[in-house]
Order: structure tokens, then C-alpha cells, then sequence
């Protein structure tokens, strides 16, 4: 049977061993110790939380672009526009300015700034400025037709006619002189009066019975002093009452 009981040798190993573990441990304790009474550790501070970047401002909505402008006027308001601009052109040819005036404004309405409207209002301001030159030679020749003067009448249309070829008025006056030319061509009841006292006037001179002749020629007068026959007939009456030189 084995002798279990330890050697002299054995035990002190067994002693170094434990004398060992006892300095590690005391050691180990003294570490302890020492960190627990050292000065305490100053935390890190945590680094501030940096600042949220402000969102960028949020754009301005942009404005909505107006509708684009039609390209030009449509073909109904160039007609509506052409229609008022015709109006126009006849009110004046009639003479009626302020009515033209009106229908060149709604020419205006339906397509402003149009370049015909533009040029009808010249037209028409053309016409008016010679409008007033018109009258005064319309009145001259309806003078002279009363009276017979028909040369007279005739050269005052044509001027008239050349300012103003259209005018109502000219062409009444016209019409009118064309009348009376008729009518002095066919002789009336005075006018055959006139004619009888005419031949009764030459029959008196022709006799030298100056104060016969004289007294047809008043009558004559009184019918129509303007009858160029008449005042020939009121001549032959003077130079025959001439006296003749002696021979």
C-alpha cells in the first residue's frame, strides 16, 4: 500500500504555491484599492448636437404667363371692320360727315388701328375740307338756271363736278339744268308773247314810230327783261332814235 503522507519536498512546493496565489491576490486587491481612491475620471463631454440645417426657402411660384395674343383679326372682324368702313365712305359721299364719323369709331371698335380705317378718315377728311368749296359753286349755277344763264350754270357744275364728282348735290343741280335747257328749247305761252312784241317792236322802228316800238319793248321787259332777244330788240330801238348825220 502507497504512503499517501507527503514528503518534506512535496510540501514545500505546495507552500511556494500558495505563497504565490496570496501575493497575486494581495497584488490584485492593491490595484483595486488604488482605483477606487484615485482622483475620479472627468467624463468626456459630449459634443453639443450640431444644428439642424434650416430647410432653403421654398421658391416663389412663378406667375401664370398670359394667354397668347391671337396672331391677327379673324376673318369675321376684318369683314365687320371693312362693312363699318363702307358705311363711312357713303355717309360722306352724301355729305352726312357726323354718321360717317360714327361708323368709322365702330370700324375702330371691331379691329383697332387697322391701316383702312386709317386711310378712310383721310378720305373723308378730304372730302369735308372740299365739301365747303362746294356749296358756294352749287349756289352760282342754281342762280344762273333760274335766270336763264345757262353758259354760267354749266361752267359752275363743271368745277363743281371736278372737286366733288360724286356729291348728291351736284348732280341734282345737274339733272336741273339739264331740264331747263329742255324747256328753253320749246317756247311757251310767254315766250311767244314775247316773241309777238318783238316783231311788233322791229315793225314800229321800221315805220319811225319810236314810241310804238318803245311800248312793245315795256311789255317785252316786263315778261322777261332778261331775254337777250329783247335787249338786242331795245338796242335797235336806241340807235335808230339816233340822229343821223347830214349828207
Amino acid at each position: 500500500m502507497a504512503d499517501t503522507s507527503m514528503s518534506p519536498n512535496n510540501n514545500g512546493l505546495l507552500y511556494a504555491i500558495i505563497g504565490a496565489l496570496v501575493v497575486v491576490v494581495a497584488g490584485g486587491g492593491f490595484y483595486l484599492y488604488k482605483m477606487d481612491t484615485a482622483a475620479p475620471l472627468t467624463p468626456t463631454p459630449i459634443e453639443a448636437a450640431k444644428p439642424v440645417p434650416a430647410p432653403p426657402p421654398a421658391a416663389a411660384p412663378r406667375p401664370t404667363p398670359p394667354p397668347a395674343a391671337p396672331a391677327g383679326p379673324s376673318a369675321t372682324q376684318l369683314n365687320q371692320a371693312r362693312s363699318y368702313i363702307a358705311d363711312a365712305r357713303r355717309f360722306a359721299t352724301a355729305g352726312d360727315f357726323t354718321r360717317a364719323e360714327t361708323a368709322l369709331q365702330a370700324a375702330d371698335t371691331a379691329i383697332p388701328g387697322v391701316a383702312e380705317t386709317a386711310a378712310a378718315r383721310r378720305e373723308i377728311a378730304e372730302m369735308r375740307t372740299t365739301r365747303g368749296q362746294l356749296a358756294p359753286l352749287i349756289n352760282q349755277a342754281r342762280r344762273a338756271i333760274d335766270r336763264g344763264d345757262f353758259v354760267t350754270a354749266d361752267r359752275a357744275l363743271d368745277e363743281a363736278e371736278r372737286l366733288y364728282p360724286n356729291a348728291p348735290e351736284v348732280i341734282d343741280a345737274r339733272r336741273d339744268l339739264r331740264a331747263a335747257q329742255r324747256q328753253g328749247a320749246q317756247p311757251g305761252p310767254q315766250d311767244m308773247r314775247v316773241t309777238v312784241l318783238l316783231t311788233a317792236a322791229r315793225a314800229a322802228i321800221a315805220l319811225g314810230d319810236f314810241a310804238s316800238a318803245d311800248r312793245a319793248l315795256d311789255e317785252a321787259e316786263r315778261i322777261d327783261g332778261r331775254d337777250p332777244a329783247v335787249r338786242q330788240a331795245r338796242a335797235e330801238l336806241a340807235a335808230a332814235q339816233r340822229p343821223r348825220p347830214p349828207r
